[in-house]
């Protein structure tokens, strides 16, 4: 079968309307990034006006993993599924910026992220003082930038969460439909010739060790991260954002709505939504954007938006009607350690190798920390620094160079600890304030409560002893050495232990439970059916249905929810 060049070429060269490819006069000369994506992807302006007198099953508001997770289930049950999607981002990145040119890191702060909340004056002026890490308002949002690590719960992680909801979590397929659609894999199985040898060491080393050196620790095993690509089969590594897998399913929508066998999935961005406008009954009857006001219909609502974003619209579009919402707001507070042992702690190590380990545990209350450890042997750091850079299983608790030249000798590690924060404590909440934008309009509170505290200085000790467990083989335990950061950003190596300020961080991640999920409306926000109580059309994903945070990465439980929502709802 020959190459269709003409029809290639068109595609590429499209004629314009009304123009005739540069004869009489030259086409339009200012396409940009909006342009092209937005006549590929997204709804025009004259597309909305179509949208909103048309129909919907479904109206799903964001398009990060949950969003995703939820809408490629619902076409599994029904491709005849009507759904509109409402972003309030633009088209940014098409991958993971781990999977593009190195330069890309640079992109990786603020102006991406965004903070759509104040802290009060007391989370400021608390020590440590807190900030929450903030979200990113494109077209797969987190996920274009998260760490990927997935983890999945047991049931005695899930404390105090419903008998029912961890039952879903119990059902056949569960966690294997959502490691499917986050393309979840242990590095012990990648073995691309970064992974490999260094690996397999210390997996054997935390079998052999982790009982013994971590007396709090529970479980350790190879790192669980969404890195697997199955269609792409030459790559082994491949970070995962939602982005591509969203499109490709407009894409195969269309391809079956021209076959009469489904229907297209129409994608609305750079559209904020503001408010739900309901009735007295708890149904939305439209919904208020930046692009003005859409008829819901029969639409059943899916708020795929995060944790914070969800809560702060339906504190401002339904008030002391869900008079629970914003009571509970936990997360995970963090440490960071960077140690280095001698190359010959280990053998046959070749230039590059990278490897990772999770470890879980709790203290003796039973509130639970992790351990995500992150470990790299470079003889030539700087040549290797793209692949490092494409292979790091968390960008953000990654080496710097300062301390990978003058370690070409060395194996280092790095390890960033999480722990869970008590969602019984009653000065952390969020609430709605004096501002007049409803999109922003939200104080959020957290301090470190006596059983925060108690769990952070548990896990520090954790950090240390799962350290010394990955580097002792035969129980022979190498000199282990630790990075010190001078005042002048500068730092060494050292057998002494860092300060304990330095290697605490003032950032909350993975915050959630402001909508928690309970049977009773009383003593909770949402219910067993995904919708807030005495709310008749809204559907909730993400972590802020967590009742508690545990201390595990939440994507993958969150993305197992949303498919079971759309199972359900169907």
């Amino acid at each position: 079968m020959s190459f269709n060049y003409s029809k290639f070429y068109q595609g590429l060269y499209p004629k314009p309307s009304g123009e005739s490819q540069g004869y009489p006069v030259p086409g339009p000369q200012s396409p940009n990034a909006d342009d092209i994506a937005g006549h590929a992807f997204f709804a025009s302006a004259c597309d909305w006006q179509k949208i909103v007198s048309e129909s919907f099953d479904f109206i799903v508001i964001g398009t990060g993993p949950t969003g995703v997770a939820f809408i490629e289930q619902a076409y599994k049950e029904n491709p005849k599924a009507k759904i509109l999607i409402l972003e309030r981002g633009g088209f940014w990145l098409p991958v993971h910026y781990q999977m593009l040119p190195l330069a890309f890191a640079n992109t990786s702060g603020s102006p991406p992220t965004t903070y759509p909340w104040s802290r009060t004056t007391k989370m400021l002026t608390s020590k440590p003082s807190f900030f929450q890490a903030g979200y990113i308002p494109v077209v797969g949002g987190r996920s274009t930038y998260w760490s990927a690590w997935s983890p999945s719960p047991t049931p005695d992680l899930m404390r105090d969460w419903p008998k029912e909801l961890i039952d879903v979590t119990l059902q056949k397929g569960f966690w294997q439909g959502a490691k499917e659609f986050l393309h979840v894999t242990t590095m012990d199985k990648i073995n691309d010739g970064v992974y490999g040898n260094l690996q397999h060491q210390l997996d054997c080393n935390t079998a052999k060790n982790f009982k013994q050196y971590v007396p709090s620790a529970e479980n350790a095993f190879p790192a669980p991260i969404s890195v697997a690509d199955p269609t792409w089969k030459t790559v082994k590594f491949y970070k995962y954002s939602t982005v591509g897998t969203l499109l490709n399913i407009q894409q195969q929508q269309k391809e079956l709505a021209i076959a009469k066998d489904g229907s297209e999935l129409k994608i609305v961005d750079q559209c904020v939504v503001e408010q739900l406008l309901h009735d007295d009954e708890g149904t939305v009857i439209a919904i208020q954007t930046s692009r003005g006001s859409l008829n819901v219909g029969d639409a059943k609502i899916v708020l795929a938006m995060g944790a914070i974003p969800p809560a702060t619209l339906l504190i401002n579009s339904f008030g002391d009607k869900i008079p629970n919402a914003g009571q509970r707001y936990t997360g995970h507070f963090m440490s960071h350690i960077t140690a280095r042992v001698h190359r010959s702690a280990f053998t046959n190590l070749s230039d590059l190798e990278i490897g990772a380990v999770y470890l879980d545990g709790k203290d003796d209350a039973g509130y639970q920390y992790h351990v995500q450890a992150s470990v790299f042997s470079q003889k030539n750091p700087v040549n290797d620094k793209v692949t490092t850079a494409r292979e790091c299983p968390d960008a953000a608790a990654a080496p710097t160079m300062a301390q990978l030249k003058g370690s070409e000798d060395y194996v280092v590690l790095v390890c960033a600890t999480l722990g869970e924060i008590n969602e019984k404590n009653n000065d952390n909440w969020i609430k709605r304030n004096q501002g007049k934008d409803v999109t922003t309009n939200i104080a959020l509170q957290l301090v470190l409560g006596d059983e925060d505290k108690k769990l952070w200085d548990v896990l520090d000790i954790a950090t240390y002893q799962t350290i010394k467990a990955l580097v002792t083989r035969d129980s022979k335990t190498p000199a282990i050495e630790y990075w010190v950061d001078n005042p002048d950003g500068t730092g060494y190596w050292t057998e002494d232990k860092p300060p304990q300020g330095q290697i605490r961080l003032n950032i909350i991640v993975h915050e959630a439970s402001q909508l928690w999920i309970g049977v009773n409306p009383a003593t909770s926000v949402v219910g067993l059916d995904y919708k807030p109580h005495g709310v008749k059309n809204v559907y909730l994903t993400g972590a802020s249905l967590f009742p508690t945070s545990g201390s595990w990465n939440p994507t993958l439980t969150m993305c197992g929810l949303a498919q079971d929502l759309a199972k359900k709802i169907s």
